[in-house]
């Protein structure tokens, strides 16, 4: 907990700038992969040295792309998309500055890897040209976690890319679901109503359940990949998992099955 209060705080304050905090919001610093990334390198069999600085490029490049994400055709007046756009870019700026300076190529190959399968992922999304309901999960999951994958890679664990796969999956599909459950729509609904009834100008309440009803089976498979993954994850990490899952009843479910 301290590690992780530490490298947030840092991060905190190589994205502070005191023009851009007056004007767009300030990025939220996401601990959950901070803790999935602190917990790889913990497990790793020869972490090299400078992982701290690893980690907050990896950070500091997610916060780029997820800014970009915020800019609209719309809504907001276009000095402050502008400032969005500018935004993302300081960071990514600011990744590469960090990154540069370990000089450890491969990561750097690794990551511009990453980059490259999100927006790929992203554009199949925005333009819907997922064909198969598993094709648009599987499109979710590297978006989520492709980073995190790549620097499993670079520590020799790649189990920990498997299982930052499903728990940010996992994540994901419960704010989509939580969101279409309350308003009625979300990102995640639409592609898959575009997808299973493609000439439906509108969702009837059965449909809407079929989809609440698929969403639920991808949500069960990661809870169950979760807990089957053979990994030692931290305290911490562990009660993340068990909290998303939906409580301890999870966990003294499996303590049961395996007894």
């Amino acid at each position: 907990m301290v590690k992780l209060a530490s490298l947030k705080e840092q991060i905190e304050q190589l994205i502070d700038h005191p023009y851009l905090r007056e004007h767009v919001p300030t990025p939220v610093v996401d601990e959950d992969r901070l803790l999935l990334a602190l917990s790889m390198v913990a497990d790793a069999p020869a972490a090299p040295n400078e992982t701290d600085r690893y980690i907050i490029a990896m950070m500091l490049v997610q916060i780029a792309l997820d800014t970009h994400d915020e800019v609209t055709d719309g809504g907001d007046d276009l000095r402050t998309r502008q400032l969005v756009v500018l935004a993302g870019d300081l960071y990514s700026g600011l990744y590469y500055d960090v990154l540069a300076r370990s000089g450890d190529i491969a990561l750097i190959r690794l990551f511009a890897e990453a980059i490259r399968d999100i927006n790929e992922q992203k554009v199949r999304l925005y333009e819907k040209k997922a064909e198969r309901i598993d094709a648009l999960f599987a499109a979710m999951g590297t978006i989520e976690s492709a980073l995190l994958a790549k620097l499993a890679d670079r520590m020799a664990v790649p189990q920990w890319g498997q299982f930052a796969y499903h728990y940010l999956l996992l994540r994901r599909l419960l704010s989509e679901r939580e969101a279409f459950a309350r308003t009625g729509t979300s990102m995640l609904f639409e592609q898959m109503a575009h997808i299973a009834f493609p000439r439906a100008k509108g969702l009837t309440n059965e449909q809407r359940r079929y989809l609440l009803r698929l969403c639920d089976r991808y949500i069960d498979h990661c809870k169950e990949a979760l807990f089957a993954a053979e990994l030692p994850p931290a305290g911490l990490l562990m009660l993340r998992v068990t909290e998303l899952s939906g409580g301890f009843s999870a966990i003294a479910k499996k303590t049961v099955e395996e007894g």
